[in-house]
């Protein structure tokens, strides 16, 4: 087989001579086609754009400033032909002739933003053209300084509100995002968050959504990825307050008296401003870091009785306390022992339950004796807050029955007398009160609870409390 570039010679060659009723033109039809066959494989010839001989290779993506290479390749040409690297709807961005098969051109370039774009190769050899497959290209921004910004600003609000965080980024293209909670990564629908873009959205806030959170950019190009990660930002989750409590516990410093009045919310975010009402008027205002704080107000035995109340105020919010009547009055009068007892289904004595009451005095202090020996060490005083008038028994055995007996005097005096209770008998089988001075009425005796009663503590005795407020 003939090997010359020029298409002439091979036509006048000798098994071409002999072809009759062919002409010129004829004759150089059937050598490309001849020559197709041989070194494609395929029966006919295809030009245009809808080529496959000529095969582009290259890039389908380049960051920007980034050297790349195409290289025009064509299955079956002959030894030479000429090759144009070709922009769609562009002029020729170069040409080269009289290149070797076996080594074909390579166009380079630099990427730079009008460098996007299609791209295809021209290949001509023996006064024929094939036009190459298209390759897109698209030049790739590298991701940079990513940052996250909230909406509100700064990302602070209350349970049940809507947060949205957007990744913004100084350069990028062709991006995805990644998201990360206290470090770990946010995958939809985790504690119902919304993934679209490079936001991360919360309808609904709960204190679980609470805490540092980031985002990573990153070109998703399949190969060779750039990433930016930016800092954290904290979002902090409002808990709404609930009404706080008012308690109060005595204290002695000297020889004065004072009230310690705890205001304090079971809910909430600090910081809380609460205030001090004493009948009614403001007497205190303060701002906690917590959710309590203490109000110290001076007592005299005697004093009128003065109403107490506080109020916590936070972002849309003003809640009042529960009322305390403030007074500092002696202990004083009778002192009464009631006994109930609490059976269970099978009517058997399944816990006794003993109450303590004066006649008056607004800081009692209680001793619990039983067979006129003490029960406690010291006594149980309402001036650290505890209450102690009443006393359960919830092991109904003979090491417990027997006379019980309580004793009260003023918590804020050492030096007041006791006043004594009547002895009440607490046996198995039901009550029996016995009492030198008075006994249970009718009314008592008859008004015996039933009650299916639950495991108790282990503890023999065990002080119940008792609001005094």
């Amino acid at each position: 087989m003939h090997t010359h570039t020029d298409s002439g010679h091979i036509v006048d060659s000798p098994p071409f001579r002999k072809l009759v009723g062919f002409d010129m033109k004829d004759k150089e039809r059937l050598c490309l086609m001849i020559f197709v066959i041989l070194y494609t494989g395929r029966t006919t010839p295809t030009e245009g754009s809808g080529s496959t001989q000529a095969v582009l290779r290259g890039p389908e993506y380049a960051y920007l400033n980034a050297k790349i290479s195409f290289s025009c390749e064509v299955l079956g040409s002959p030894p030479s032909a000429t090759y144009q690297f070709m922009k769609v709807k562009d002029t020729p961005l170069t040409t080269e002739k009289n290149v070797p098969t076996h080594q074909p051109p390579i166009y380079k370039l630099k990427a730079i933003t009008t460098s996007a774009g299609e791209y295809y190769c021209r290949v001509t050899a023996l006064g024929k053209t094939v036009t190459s497959n298209i390759l897109h290209l698209q030049v790739v921004i590298p991701v940079s300084g990513a940052s996250v910004v909230s909406v509100p600003s700064p990302p602070t609000e209350f349970e049940g509100s809507s947060l949205a965080l957007y990744c913004e980024v100084q350069k990028g293209s062709h991006l995805s995002y990644t998201w990360f909670h206290n470090r770990l990564e946010v995958t939809a629908p985790l504690l119902t968050y919304n993934l679209s873009g490079n936001s991360l959205t919360v309808d609904r806030l709960t204190k679980r959504h609470a805490g540092s959170y980031y985002c990573s950019a990153w070109n998703d190009i399949g190969i060779n990825p750039r990433y930016s990660s930016s800092s954290e930002i904290h979002v902090t989750v409002k808990v709404y307050l609930t009404a706080p409590k008012l308690s109060i516990a005595l204290f002695k410093e000297n020889s004065n008296y004072y009230a310690n009045l705890s205001c304090e919310s079971a809910q909430g975010t600090a910081p809380v401003t609460f205030v001090l009402l004493l009948s009614g008027q403001e007497a205190d205002r303060q701002v906690s870091n917590s959710l309590s704080i203490w109000f110290s107000v001076p007592l005299m035995v005697g004093m009128d009785t003065v109403t107490a109340q506080c109020r916590a105020e936070a972002t849309y919010q003003q809640l009042n306390s529960n009322t305390i009547h403030l007074e500092m009055a002696p202990v004083g009068g009778t002192v009464h022992l009631h006994i109930d007892y609490l059976y269970n289904t099978n009517w058997r004595v399944a816990a006794v339950r003993l109450q303590c009451d004066v006649s008056r005095g607004t800081f009692p202090s209680y001793h619990w004796l039983h067979n006129n020996s003490l029960l406690q060490q010291s006594s149980c005083s309402t001036i650290s807050g505890d209450q102690c008038n009443v006393l359960f028994l919830t092991d109904v055995t003979r090491v417990n029955f027997g006379y019980y007996q309580c004793h009260v005097r003023d918590s804020f005096e050492d030096n007041s007398s006791w006043i004594q209770s009547d002895t009440v008998l607490v046996e198995g089988l039901g009550p029996v009160v016995q009492s030198q001075h008075m006994t249970l009425s009718e009314q008592h005796r008859e008004a015996i609870p039933m009650a299916e009663l639950s495991p108790r503590p282990e503890n023999k005795t065990m002080a119940a409390k008792e609001d005094f407020s």
